[in-house]
């Protein structure tokens, strides 16, 4: 399991102190940005405060490769991300982006990926087809 203490993040410095930015680290969203600045004797230091105080609530972790997900990208009838332990029905949300899926599609219709997850009903039908 890789040990991640924070999602994926971006620093903003100024003279101040420090915000963050923090992004799924499977589908690379942004998720939130601190709304206040951050002060420690260094910016890790700021940025485990940041984390614990505002960034942590909007996240899953994954139980098996400890990443930090969003909702959508998360399967939580097994504590897994998605791509740990794929959904076996059709997706509510884009693994990648998020948008809301209604109806059956293959491909998202706002950022192209593929919808389908290994062990779907969808995708076991098309098996040996041609």
């Amino acid at each position: 399991m890789t040990e991640s203490r924070t999602a994926k993040y971006k620093v903003i410095t100024d003279d101040v102190g420090y915000r963050f930015i923090f992004y799924c680290d499977i589908s690379d969203a942004h998720v939130c940005t601190t709304s206040r600045i951050y002060h420690g004797n260094s910016e890790k230091e700021a940025l485990l405060v940041a984390w614990q105080t505002e960034g942590r609530e909007h996240f899953n972790r994954c139980h098996k490769c400890g990443r930090w997900v969003i909702d959508a990208v998360y399967n939580a009838e097994v504590l897994e991300c998605v791509e740990c332990a794929p959904y076996e029905a059709e997706p509510k949300y884009c693994k990648n982006c998020g948008t809301k899926i209604e109806g059956y599609f293959k491909i998202c219709s706002c950022c192209g990926k593929k919808l389908i997850y290994e062990g779907s009903a969808a995708s076991n039908d098309t098996k040996g087809s041609v």
